[in-house]
């Protein structure tokens, strides 16, 4: 009696490789094709995924993960989406050009100012100081770094229903103006809630001293319009926000 034996053929390095960056959680609220992307898009912005990398194929990937070809499918829309990969015929899906990294590695500090003002394809220069900006980006993704880069709530605590609730009372009750633009000195409602806060703690203020701004760059920027002279010297801390230099 011939006996059979079943095996599964090993995986392709490069696909076994890409499965390691990826571990699902199958009893989690969220979808698997999410967690796919969230880990391919983790792995291109930390660099693990280089420029040009070619990842696996669809069914490559869903046979090495277990899953759906139609969920890794839906996973590599999503990054497409976003501008992290693309796909070519014949070719496969490929990690695209990082449109991040705006200084290129031959980059002449010594230089005429106008070549570094010539964009080398689409991208837009920022200033001297953007691949640094770029690495302290890459460094502060993955799940053991505590990012205190961005003035964001974790996620972990963030009062999600609550928000929710306040946000859908909001668009019923503004209806299509919250959908439009605000006046530019802030909503007048939150400059008159946040001047009755202030009031509460001894500081004598009304709606019309608050001004609402889009982030701390326009607020020193604002500051030192209004302050500074050129060729004044500012004292900042070290380490200090690289955005205020720049501003």
């Amino acid at each position: 009696m011939r006996q059979h034996t079943s095996h599964h053929e090993p995986l392709p390095l490069f696909t076994a490789s890409i499965c390691s960056l990826i571990q699902l959680d199958r009893s989690s609220d969220n979808p698997l094709y999410q967690q796919i992307c969230d880990k391919i898009r983790e792995a291109i912005l930390s660099g693990q995924l280089a420029e040009g990398t070619r990842l696996p194929t669809e069914r490559a990937l869903a046979s090495a993960l277990g899953v759906n070809r139609t969920t890794v499918m839906n996973a590599y829309n999503e990054l497409a989406s976003d501008g992290l990969v693309e796909g070519h015929v014949g070719r496969g899906t490929l990690v695209k050009r990082n449109q991040f990294n705006y200084l290129d590695d031959d980059y002449d500090a010594d230089g005429p100012s106008w070549l570094f003002g010539l964009p080398t394809s689409e991208r837009e220069i920022l200033g001297p100081d953007a691949r640094l900006l770029s690495e302290l980006a890459s460094a502060s993704i993955g799940d053991d770094v505590i990012s205190l880069a961005a003035g964001t709530p974790a996620a972990d605590v963030l009062p999600a229903e609550m928000l929710n609730t306040i946000f859908a009372d909001s668009l019923v009750r503004s209806r299509q103006n919250a959908l439009g633009y605000c006046p530019v000195e802030g909503l007048l409602s939150l400059r008159r809630g946040i001047a009755a806060r202030m009031r509460k703690h001894g500081v004598a203020v009304d709606a019309q001293n608050i001004l609402i701004l889009s982030g701390s760059t326009q607020g020193i920027g604002l500051v030192g319009r209004f302050m500074l002279n050129p060729g004044d010297e500012v004292v900042v801390e070290v380490p200090t926000y690289l955005g205020a230099i720049q501003t």
